[in-house]
């Protein structure tokens, strides 16, 4: 029989293993989180002056620029775990994210063929810690090719408490030569795509943000959309996010709220069921039809025939 000292030192051995190992295992979204984060990048000056532009020709041809046609997006699914989580990701989660895009872009007159679905199993990849390794490996197709990367491990520490980050995505820029400092050239796009958290994939363990919608939101960003919040502030003299029949808001929604208007002297109450906003995913419902006539401009515009 053991003596109460080697019990004591067995114990306090296996605390010890215990620290080690949740030490070393990469960090996991939380399943019940306050708060939606994207950690997609501010639009750069080229992308903000596309939107005037484009604004401006809808406004004067509201019918040549209506979204009549249909735009079919080859697109490729990168399911990235860790060792553990390797199974975590299932066909049919698969199956039902592609849906929930295709029923999200319909009224765009915007369809997703799934051309290509990998499985990697890297923990670096898999928490977003080696980004440029991971897409310069998986990538697929063109400018033109929607790649969406889940990470089942995606994690930042750059989010407010109680907020996950639950994906990003990169907005559309010139990939052509001759393009301004800053810009990137034809041969180098292989950062072009999306990450998202797998626990946001329909059925994933995201409370509250596992219906698929994360990536319809981040998809938007993908297409040149911004945030119906984009800089915040209720000043007349800020065209927020460059759409003019979503209402203009000063602060990303949490949760469901009724009535939400963070701006009471400009028309209209915030659009909480826009996908474009920081809602749960119950809550979304829709894109604003000016929305999804700026994404069939956007696509023209950066990535059609690339």
């Amino acid at each position: 029989m053991w003596s109460t000292f080697s019990f004591l030192i067995f114990c306090l051995s296996m605390v010890i293993h215990k620290a080690i190992v949740d030490a070393a295992a990469p960090p996991k979204v939380a399943d019940n989180i306050l708060a939606r984060g994207c950690g997609t990048g501010p639009p750069s000056a080229a992308l903000r002056q596309s939107h005037i532009a484009l604004a401006y020709e809808e406004k004067l041809l509201p019918r040549k620029t209506s979204p009549s046609q249909t735009i079919m997006v080859d697109t490729a699914f990168h399911i990235v775990s860790t060792t553990d989580q390797a199974k975590a990701v299932t066909s049919s989660m698969v199956t039902t994210q592609l849906s929930q895009l295709n029923a999200a872009y319909s009224p765009a007159n915007i369809q997703f063929d799934l051309i290509s679905t990998t499985y990697t199993v890297n923990s670096a990849w898999a928490t977003g810690s080696n980004d440029a390794g991971m897409k310069g490996a998986l990538r697929q197709g063109t400018y033109g090719t929607l790649n969406i990367y889940f990470l089942t491990n995606l994690s930042s520490t750059a989010m407010a408490p109680g907020t996950a980050l639950l994906g990003f995505c990169t907005l559309p820029t010139n990939v052509t030569s001759g393009n301004p400092p800053g810009e990137f050239p034809l041969a180098d796009y292989s950062s072009d795509g999306c990450n998202i958290q797998a626990g946001t994939m329909p059925k994933g363990p995201v409370s509250g943000y596992n219906q698929g919608k994360t990536a319809v939101h981040e998809v938007g960003h993908w297409f040149g959309l911004l945030h119906t919040f984009q800089d915040t502030t209720c000043s007349t003299s800020s065209q927020g996010d460059y759409i003019d029949d979503t209402p203009q808001e000063s602060s990303a929604t949490s949760g469901c709220p009724t009535g939400k208007d963070s701006c009471p002297n400009a028309p209209g109450v915030d659009p909480i069921s826009n996908y474009m906003d920081y809602s749960t995913d119950a809550c979304y419902d829709q894109f604003s039809p000016g929305q999804r006539t700026r994404m069939q401009q956007m696509w023209k515009q950066y990535r059609a025939n690339l």
